[in-house]
């Protein structure tokens, strides 16, 4: 969650419904009060490590075996200031020796080796992991592929702008640096909502904060240089902004949208 707790869920818990149900509750299968969920992962085996930042860019590595004997009330995994100025972006699971991308609202980079950042205990807060301007923070996580040929980053801003740079254009440096240019923000862009790894075959999802929704095929996104600042991917109407962007299996119900330049 933001507020630094991980919480099991057997998956044969959630009840199964058809894909244009509303779904359930997340309050009626966990007991979350006051916090909000920041990711989710579907975990087989507890062998390798996970990896989280938060928004004002503090990094945590932690050993996924402390976490195989479920408890229902969940537990504490980061220590986060008690003033609430910070809160978990994104965890994901990782393995040694693999890469780590860190992305900021204000489209700043960085790209390090996970096995810069020791494994800590739970009652730790963390370590920096990006240096950034103030009022910046961080809004995206990537685990770089082991196998790095071809995959590409895409960066979406909240004003409908996208751009697509291969990872191996994000120069390798040390963790708690300011980074590499992401993408050129300004009036026009917005600020960046979210980042994603992806390839050539992927399909995403880009919806809005008024609940549209666009499918688009990566290809249509021309690979770029890093301080490009993108091209328009959807139109948004006044007010709106855009809230999210997933990759996904091709969905036939979801309008497929055309890429202006």
């Amino acid at each position: 969650t933001k507020r630094g707790r991980l919480m099991w869920l057997k998956a044969h818990k959630v009840p199964e419904m058809q894909r244009s149900a509303k779904g359930s509750a997340i309050v009626n299968l966990l007991n979350i009060k006051d916090d909000e969920i920041s990711s989710v992962m579907a975990v087989k085996n507890f062998n390798d490590y996970l990896f989280m930042v938060t928004k004002k860019g503090m990094v945590k590595k932690i050993k996924l075996d402390m976490f195989s004997k479920p408890r229902n009330v969940g537990v504490r995994i980061i220590n986060l200031p008690g003033d609430n100025s910070d809160s978990v972006v994104d965890v994901k699971i990782i393995s040694e020796k693999q890469e780590v991308m860190l992305m900021s609202s204000d489209g700043q980079a960085i790209r390090f080796n996970s096995d810069e950042v020791r494994n800590m205990g739970r009652a730790s807060y963390g370590v920096t992991g990006i240096k950034l301007d103030k009022d910046d923070e961080v809004v995206s996580m990537e685990i770089v592929p082991l196998q790095k040929t071809k995959t590409t980053i895409l960066t979406v801003t909240d004003k409908g702008y996208a751009k697509r740079s291969l990872v191996e254009d994000y120069r390798l440096t040390g963790r708690a640096g300011k980074g590499v240019i992401n993408i050129k923000t300004g009036e026009k862009t917005g600020k960046v909502v979210r980042t994603i790894e992806l390839d050539e075959k992927d399909t995403i999802v880009v919806s809005t904060k008024k609940g549209m929704a666009i499918r688009i095929k990566v290809k249509a996104i021309r690979v770029m240089g890093r301080a490009a600042q993108g091209v328009r991917i959807i139109n948004l109407k006044q007010g709106d902004r855009v809230g999210d962007v997933a990759k996904l299996q091709e969905d036939k119900d979801v309008e497929a949208g055309e890429i202006k330049e």
